[in-house]
């Protein structure tokens, strides 16, 4: 078996219910600590950028995009995939973290996630042998071509984060139509502000997104309202409906994780 091993979850992550009943299934949620991160004090103090977040002996190993058989492997200590480019692993992890895509959008820039801790689960530093630092010194290098190259990505995975909030705000009752109407550049441009900060922490200096991002991702959202809808709907109800799951968490984090659902 690996070293101590805590992951880091969200209820409603679908990456985190995949990896929780497939962990359940082999038998291996005993043999780690599951914390939930529905409250934002651990999270804050332990630099957890997105979930899944994996940390082995208290350095971070991993994070969406990970698959439940991989964590599985870090879990049983048999992880030996390597990581063949780690600057693309790095920027897949920025466009799976709502937060750090948000970051990225609302700056027009990735210096604002060049985070030594995100680049070390992106590359599974502890058990790859990569080093985050060099990376990241990698990336940087390299950013304005990179951010040209994955803005669009990161705007198209923005857009389906708005869609599964805006359904959420919903109470899950969200039409199309409601969600086009929700989708105005001043709707979309004041949750971009929101997502990428925490208070002002995180905010450009002039704290005025470019019209030209926001109103790409507004239509983006406009005009693939129904299969983005559809998508957040189907993900949701099967989280949210699954009581075995809920039983599950709460057994687990001995928390109230569990209260609350629709």
């Amino acid at each position: 078996m690996a070293g101590r091993v805590v992951v880091y979850i969200h209820p409603t992550c679908a990456t985190s219910y995949e990896l929780v009943k497939a962990l359940a299934g082999e038998g291996l949620l005993d043999a780690v600590e599951l914390r939930d991160t529905s409250s934002p004090g651990p999270v804050l103090r332990g630099a957890v950028w997105s979930v899944p977040w994996i940390l082995v002996d208290g350095r971070p190993a991993a994070t969406d995009p990970v698959s439940a058989e991989e964590a599985a492997e870090i879990i049983r200590g048999t992880w030996s995939r390597g990581v063949e480019d780690p600057v693309k692993a790095f920027m897949e992890t920025v466009l799976h973290s709502a937060y750090a895509a948000a970051l990225a959008y609302l700056h027009g820039s990735l210096r604002p996630v060049l985070d030594e801790a995100l680049a070390s689960a992106a590359v599974r530093a502890p058990l790859s042998g990569v080093e985050p630092r060099g990376v990241l010194e990698a990336v940087e290098a390299e950013a304005e071509r990179l951010y040209g190259e994955w803005e669009d990505p990161i705007m198209r995975a923005l857009g389906i984060s708005y869609v599964r909030e805006a359904w959420w705000a919903s109470g899950g009752t969200l039409s199309r139509d409601q969600l086009r109407a929700a989708a105005a550049p001043e709707a979309v441009g004041a949750w971009l502000i929101a997502k990428a900060s925490i208070g002002r922490a995180g905010l450009p200096p002039r704290p005025l997104p470019p019209r030209e991002r926001v109103e790409r991702l507004a239509s983006f959202i406009q005009r693939a309202a129904a299969g983005l809808l559809n998508r957040v709907r189907r993900e949701q109800e099967q989280i949210l409906g699954d009581e075995e799951y809920w039983r599950l968490l709460a057994g687990k984090t001995g928390s109230t994780v569990g209260e609350g659902r629709g």
